[in-house]
C-alpha cells in the first residue's frame, strides 16, 4: 500500500488544493513503512490539475487529508485512491493512527 499525504515541512498541509508537496509512504505487507519519497507538485496540487494520476502512476491508492474541495473525493476514485479526511498534524503521526484505525476496521 502507498499511502500519499500533502506535507508542509512534518506537517499535514490542511489545503490539498494548494500544497507544494506530497510525502508517499510505501507499506510492506506488515503496514510498516519500507520506504518514503517527496513528490512536489510545482503547479501546486489541485484535483483539477494531473496530480490524481500522478498519484496512481506512482502507485498511491490512499490520500490522507484534513479537508478535500468537494470534486476531489470523485476524481481521486476515478484513479483508483481512496481519500480519508479529518487528518491533521505532525506526518508521522497522522500515518501511525490511519494505520491504528484500519487494523482496527480489518480485524
Amino acid at each position: 500500500m502507498k499511502i500519499a499525504v500533502p506535507t508542509s515541512g512534518k506537517i499535514l498541509d490542511e489545503f490539498m488544493n494548494s500544497c507544494e508537496v506530497f510525502t508517499i509512504f510505501t507499506m510492506d505487507e506488515t503496514n510498516k513503512i519500507v520506504e518514503t519519497e517527496i513528490l512536489c507538485t510545482p503547479e501546486g496540487c489541485d484535483c483539477k490539475n494531473n496530480i490524481p494520476l500522478t498519484l496512481q502512476q506512482k502507485g498511491v491508492t490512499v490520500v490522507l487529508a484534513y479537508k478535500l474541495p468537494d470534486y476531489a473525493e470523485n476524481i481521486c476514485k476515478q484513479h483508483g485512491i481512496r481519500a480519508y479526511q479529518g487528518y491533521s498534524g505532525v506526518v508521522s503521526e497522522v500515518i501511525d493512527n490511519f494505520l491504528v484505525w484500519l487494523k482496527r476496521e480489518n480485524t
